[in-house]
């Protein structure tokens, strides 16, 4: 076999690629930040503070966490409608730079494609895999309609792709078809990246990629110190299988070591502006999400529960935000966030969950016994509550029960943390203290009558009526335990029988006939 002098050989760079990183409309990766100067808090702000006093009014502020967390929010300078707009487009920007350079590498268009190919067949949904709203039908039909001849067109453009890396990393071809395969492959990677973005795949689809790029660069980084080590130590065995490997990943990916370090460190920074931008967005608004979350307290979760799941949904609102349409970002915000606190509350406030469509019916029925209540001036029915709420008197009945609370018996009583709610419940499967005094004087007394009896005849009544541990053993079992027959047994137990049922003996178990 030939040896190899370097791990690289087989593997001719696109001299392009391995000069610079590429033109981008980021440098530094630093993003720009609010121009606005600090506001102060909002009313909304002074009013939840002034709200969540704490009972001991010795405890310092630094303590709370919910007037910690609106002190740090306070000092988030509101966004204007113009900077809204601003950092919705350089959200729109930076998502579209990542994206088109996650894409141009091989191995994630790939992944892409295949993706698509199910989408196609059926075996993904399409809503929830490619980013198209629901209430625009005819954008929908279009991307349906384009779906099968771009994925053709991609297809044939993979394999091109295939044929051309082969040349390019081909040190037997010469230094302009090389050249030439490089420059075909940037185009063709170019066109497919313009493919898949006029079918809106959804970016949470491909952005576990990025991590997966960088995986691929450190393994490729280790391996060529691996293999530089075994070359050292003149092991061939070893240093053919890391080769093997090496190739394998680079085929995989369709791109050599420096173009793929060139890429991910890009991406990592264009991704790292696309996250940061996001944040700005989103702690603009947080006050929009205190003021939100304060109309559910009391209802199973705690402030900042309601807090946290407000922040999510505030956090998918940017992620769907379309400046276009000429809303505010609070407009559009609001509704993300009212959904993530309703569900919250409807999935994590009880210890026992009841699905949101009951939640709503449960609503409904509670509302309409209350104002039964004040048009009464009494308790209503559950005729009339179910007659209101326009539900059957079963629903109704079933509605009220779920209700009611469940109580933990593990809650603890009182400051003490030693006595527990279950410890004060009676428990009515327990046996009752005068029974269990009776049954063990009843077992004194069968005891003593038995010791009136020989040694035989005591054990086999034992064995026969279950005394000792409750199991009745038949004739030839007990005939097997004293190697007699069992009509022997059968005899010495019906004298032991009239043994017991003499007045001296059957005297002392009369009280206990009843």
């Amino acid at each position: 076999m030939n040896s190899y002098s370097s791990p690289l050989d087989d593997f001719e760079e696109d001299p392009a690629q391995s000069t610079t990183t590429g033109s981008s409309g980021f440098q530094n990766g630093t993003p720009g930040s609010t121009d606005s100067k600090s506001a102060t808090p909002s009313s909304t702000t002074t009013e939840i503070v002034e709200e969540t006093t704490t009972v001991d009014q010795q405890e310092s502020w630094s303590d709370d966490p919910v007037r910690m967390y609106l002190t740090q929010m306070g000092e988030i300078p509101l966004l204007t409608r113009v900077e809204e707009i601003r950092l919705a487009k350089r959200i729109e920007d930076t998502r579209r730079d990542f994206r088109a350079k996650l894409l141009e590498s091989d191995y994630v268009f790939q992944m892409a494609f295949k993706v698509l190919g199910r989408v196609h067949r059926g075996e993904l949904p399409f809503d929830r895999t490619v980013q198209v709203s629901v209430t625009d039908r005819l954008e929908k039909e279009q991307i349906i309609g384009r779906l099968p001849g771009n994925l053709t067109t991609l297809g044939k453009l993979s394999r091109l792709n295939k044929r051309d890396f082969h040349v390019a990393v081909n040190k037997k071809c010469t230094a302009e078809e090389r050249r030439q395969a490089w420059q075909n492959l940037g185009r063709r990677r170019r066109r497919c990246v313009r493919l898949v973005e006029e079918l809106g795949l959804r970016t949470h689809r491909i952005e576990p990629m990025i991590q997966t790029l960088e995986d691929f660069s450190s393994c490729i980084d280790q391996l060529q110190q691996d293999i530089e080590q075994a070359r050292e130590n003149k092991d061939r065995q070893a240093k053919r299988d890391l080769l093997g490997q090496y190739r394998n990943i680079l085929l995989a990916i369709q791109e050599t070591p420096t173009s793929l370090r060139n890429r991910v460190k890009y991406i990592k920074r264009v991704y790292s502006n696309y996250q940061q931008v996001k944040r700005e967005l989103s702690e603009g608004n947080l006050r929009l999400v205190v003021s939100i979350a304060k109309k559910y307290r009391n209802r199973g979760l705690s402030f900042l529960d309601l807090i946290q799941e407000g922040n999510a949904g505030l956090m998918r609102a940017v992620d769907k935000f379309e400046y276009r349409r000429g809303f505010k970002f609070c407009t559009y915000a609001t509704w993300w966030i009212r959904q993530a606190i309703t569900r919250a509350v409807a999935d994590q406030s009880r210890t026992i969950r009841i699905p949101v469509h009951m939640v709503e019916t449960m609503s409904r029925v509670r509302n309409c016994s209350r104002q039964l209540l004040q048009e009464l001036g009494r308790e209503p029915t559950l005729e009339e509550t179910a007659r209101r709420s326009e539900t059957t008197v079963d629903e109704a009945r079933r509605v009220l029960a779920m209700s009611r609370y469940p109580i933990s018996l593990d809650r603890p009583v009182g400051n003490s943390e030693d006595s527990q709610f279950g410890d004060l419940l009676p428990d009515g499967g327990a046996e009752s203290p005068a029974s269990g005094a009776a049954q063990e004087m009843l077992r004194n007394r069968i005891g003593n009558v038995l010791k009136t009896l020989s040694y035989r005849e005591r054990e086999i009544i034992k064995l026969r009526y279950g005394l000792g541990d409750g199991y009745s053993y038949t004739l030839e079992e007990v005939g097997h335990i004293f190697k007699v027959t069992r009509e022997r047994i059968r005899q010495i137990e019906a004298k032991a029988v009239r043994k017991l049922q003499q007045p001296s003996r059957s005297q002392e178990l009369v009280g206990f006939l009843d």
